[in-house]
């Protein structure tokens, strides 16, 4: 993500700074004796851009075992190549698994070796790599390896290889299914030696602005509201009804959410267990600790402060000594922050200057795993959390992490509309919302101003895309979770208050009621038990459903309730705003956002969402959702079908076309295609046309160009809204 443009301070090493750390040291010279017996390897993108070290064999993410070459990969699914440019041959670029792997070496003589794994990456800091022998003996136990972010760690460990031993294998894999390699050497040697492990942090990006001039872009999103006026004029609005929710219903739904979980609590550690992993997940912690905070401060519940101390005790030794639940530490620090704040008053002192001192001795630089500016949303939430703890006392000014990591995030927030193009819907507006809470909670440190601008019109930009259901758009990873309308909730509260804080009391009753809808999302899923559903189906959360592999029970509803305790802080000055009808609610508008390949369109309520050009493990190319005003979103379609998704499904489930609600067609050849099926290889161009635009009717076409399967060129779809009805 835009690395050209950064620099690095004084400590990047090249090749001739190897031998510090012993790769290079051993490496013999060409034709000698030792070198029939040595094996260098050097892991990472096969082309000359990146060309093995002097001695080293190039070893690519493809480059199975063969008996002619004598050494590869046993197997090469799932394994891939990254290239970060520097430093140096060896430890530029590498290979990244998610799964276990064997890589496998022939030719190798009896006797003592001298083994030398070296990993690292210098964007990201959340790999852990294990590694193991078979074939030969490990002198001692190899450790689990997990440099920081920027960093590189150097194992050796001494390895004997017995008689008859061919071929030796090396096992790489990962307890977090995230596992790197940069290079591996066998060296001959003569005397035993202890495992090592040295971790040299090589560099630390600078703050080098990767914004666009944002400030003077055109504004798209001022035509869209002043035509939301007018309609709200003009309009019918006699069937609006308001959703009858108030500031005080954030905090029952907590308080649910809370009561269950506090039974789920650790007794000595404070963590929250899962209930069926049967193990503290990610950020669940903290974020519990957030939430039952609010209550102790809001709801009077005095009867929560110590479980809510002993989770806060927990959380912030945890990200302090850098052993966070899943090496999710870059979540912790907005909810502890804002948990430390709230629940200081309540405990003595001496506890909460413990939680105070732990945030003060850990370096945000080396403890978070995201690189600064290019981590995506995980960097942005680390962010937004450590200039709280600024603003707090509890970080040094002087610590560049908060500036660098804001500076590099402008080449994400790419779009005049404000929006963060990370790809999936839900992650457009994640890392959004924690910006916005600490720019509305006063942040004037830098890129504030360019913070301050998108998030504003990423605010309005969200009106437009929300359906009438309250739901978060449909599209990619971890869609369909409850945490994507409290998301919302927080978004337009921001907002709302910022709106009558400028004196427009209309513009914060359009964002009161597109809050109360995604509350009012939320609260239809509500298990017998108080906690929620975290994806929208009434499947036992036990099998785990329409899950992705990080779903877990316990993180995604505690990380909702942690978004509603920041959501009902920031509606206390609109309180008393009424709701005012919602784009979502009366529509007359289609919104082509290209970027993320979406067209959103609605008349009178009737409500639709395309994917032009899909991600097939999660979406199908066409029409993926209609909703309708008054209706439950379930009756749908909802999202799309699809052969094969990437989150979780029955082992015995069917398997039927990639589509939903469009054209289909027979081939020259007999078989059939759907639209659905499309994607960017198919593709040449995908044109929107509006033809019409009013409150109570939308009509608009898209077509569909390329070399199609099954012989034709293009597809053209004509969409018309009407009140209560999509024609198609």
């Amino acid at each position: 993500m835009n690395t050209g443009r950064r620099k690095f301070v004084a400590g990047v090493l090249g090749f001739g700074a190897l031998a510090a750390v012993g790769v290079s040291a051993e490496t013999p010279a060409q034709g000698s004796k030792a070198a029939d017996s040595t094996f260098l390897f050097d892991f990472g993108v096969g082309s000359e851009a990146t060309a093995p070290a002097p001695a080293y064999k190039k070893v690519g993410p493809g480059d199975r075992f063969t008996a002619e070459r004598g050494w590869g990969w046993l197997e090469t699914e799932d394994l891939n190549a990254r290239d970060r440019k520097q430093p140096g041959p060896l430890r530029r670029d590498f290979i990244v698994g998610t799964k276990a792997h064997t890589f496998r070496i022939a030719g190798v003589s009896p006797g003592l070796y001298r083994l030398t794994v070296v990993v690292g990456d210098m964007t990201y800091g959340d790999h852990a790599t294990r590694i193991g022998v078979k074939g030969g003996a490990v002198v001692g136990d190899l450790p689990i390896l997990r440099p920081a972010l920027a960093a590189f760690a150097t194992l050796t460990a001494s390895l004997r290889v017995p008689q008859g031993i061919n071929p030796l294998d090396i096992g790489f894999d990962s307890p977090g299914d995230n596992w790197v390699v940069n290079s591996l050497s066998l060296v001959p040697t003569t005397a035993e030696e202890p495992v090592r492990v040295a971790t040299e942090q090589v560099a630390t990006p600078e703050a080098e602005s990767a914004w666009a001039p944002v400030l003077s872009w055109p504004d798209p999103t001022a035509p869209l509201l002043a035509g939301h006026r007018s309609r709200m004029e003009s309009a019918s609005v006699k069937s609006f009804k308001t959703t009858g929710l108030q500031r005080s219903d954030y905090l029952k739904l907590i308080g649910s959410e809370i009561d269950f979980w506090k039974t789920k609590q650790n007794k000595e550690t404070g963590a929250i267990i899962d209930p069926y992993r049967n193990v503290e997940f990610q950020y669940s912690t903290p974020a519990f600790a957030h939430a039952a905070s609010t209550l102790v401060v809001y709801a009077g519940r005095k009867d929560l402060i110590e479980a809510a101390a002993k989770s806060l005790d927990w959380s912030a030794r945890t990200l302090a000594d850098r052993k966070a639940a899943s090496g999710h530490e870059d979540f912790f620090a907005p909810m502890i922050a804002h948990a430390i704040r709230l629940l200081k008053p309540h405990v003595p002192p001496a506890r909460s200057a413990g939680w105070e001192n732990d945030i003060r001795r850990f370096d945000p630089v080396t403890t978070y795993r995201m690189a600064m500016g290019r981590g995506g949303n995980w960097n942005v939430v680390a962010a937004s959390g450590e200039a709280l703890f600024q603003m707090m006392g509890l970080r040094d000014p002087k610590n560049r992490f908060v500036e660098t990591s804001f500076a590099g995030q402008g080449a994400v927030f790419g779009t005049p509309y404000g929006l963060y193009l990370e790809g999936p819907m839900p992650y457009d507006h994640f890392p959004r919302l924690w910006a916005a809470d600490l720019i509305a909670r006063g942040y004037t440190g830098a890129y504030q101003r360019e913070l301050r601008e998108v998030l504003r019109r990423a605010s309005l930009t969200s009106l437009f895309m929300q359906s009438p259901g309250g739901e978060l758009p449909a599209g990619g990873r971890s869609a369909q979770h409850q945490w994507n309308e409290a998301e919302q909730c927080v978004t337009f509260e921001i907002y709302g208050a910022r709106a009558l804080r400028d004196g427009d009391p209309e513009l914060a009753g359009i964002f009161k009621r597109a809050a109360h809808l995604s509350l009012q999302s939320m609260r239809r899923w509500v298990r017998p038990s108080g906690e929620m559903q975290i994806v929208k189906n009434w499947v036992d959360p036990q099998k785990a459903h329409a899950f992705e592999s990080y779903s877990a029970h316990s993180q995604y509803n505690l990380l909702a309730m942690s978004m509603l305790a920041t959501a009902y802080e920031h509606a206390e000055t609109t309180q008393t705003v009424g709701e005012k009808p919602a784009p979502a609610d009366i529509g007359g508008y289609v919104l082509q956002i290209e970027p993320l390949h979406k067209v959103f369109a609605n008349a009178g309520g009737a409500y639709v969402e395309l994917d032009t050009t899909a991600d097939h493990g999660y979406d199908a190319t066409g029409l993926i959702r209609v909703h309708f005003a008054g209706v439950s979103p379930q009756f749908g379609p909802s999202d799309s079908v699809l052969a094969k998704p990437k989150y979780r499904v029955p082992a015995d489930s069917p398997h039927p076309p990639t589509t939903g609600i469009g054209a289909a067609w027979q081939g020259q050849d007999g078989a059939w295609h759907h639209l659905g099926e499309l994607s960017k290889a198919d593709l040449k161009a995908v044109t929107l046309t509006t033809d019409s635009a009013e409150a109570n009717r939308v009509a608009f076409r898209v077509r569909y160009e390329g070399n199609l399967p099954g012989g034709i060129s293009v597809i053209e779809e004509r969409y018309v809204l009407t009140l209560g009805s999509v024609e198609v």
